[in-house]
């Protein structure tokens, strides 16, 4: 029976020391591993004598924007009483006669002097809500 209490204590033992170790070798590979990630960090933060060149950034300067004048171009009369016209609108050539869309507009004159462009603006509860009303004055030549 001595034997056996002499035996438990010396297996207690073995096996704290034991526990010990593998606790101490993990904290042995956890150091490592560390150690490994701080040299390659340390390694692809040197400049690499190798690479180019960065590429040189290029600014280019902002483009002023071109602003279209709506502008009566010519005046011709078809008949004694009616007329069409050339109309330059946003940078585009339109020939028109009255009640003709225009992009958003409607042409409701066109007389010796200019053209009248007309824009609704919308309706509300059925009444209208107004109109937009543009006049192109002929171009002065």
């Amino acid at each position: 029976m001595n034997r056996i209490f002499a035996i438990i204590p010396l297996l207690l033992f073995t096996t704290a020391a034991l526990a010990q170790e593998q606790v101490k070798v993990g904290d042995v590979i956890d150091l490592e591993e560390r150690v490994l990630v701080k040299k390659m960090a340390d390694e692809l933060s040197k400049p690499n004598p190798n690479a180019p060149p960065p590429a040189p950034v290029i600014f280019r300067p902002k483009v002023p924007k071109v602003i279209h004048r709506t502008e009566t171009l010519a005046v011709y009369g078809t008949t004694a009483t009616s007329y069409e016209g050339q109309l330059s609108m946003g940078g585009k050539l339109y020939t028109v006669r009255a009640g003709m869309p225009v992009q958003d507009y409607r042409v409701t004159n066109v007389t010796p002097q200019g053209i009248t462009l007309t824009k609704g603006v919308g309706r509300t509860r059925g009444r209208s809500a107004g109109n937009q009303t543009l006049f192109a004055p002929l171009a002065a030549q």
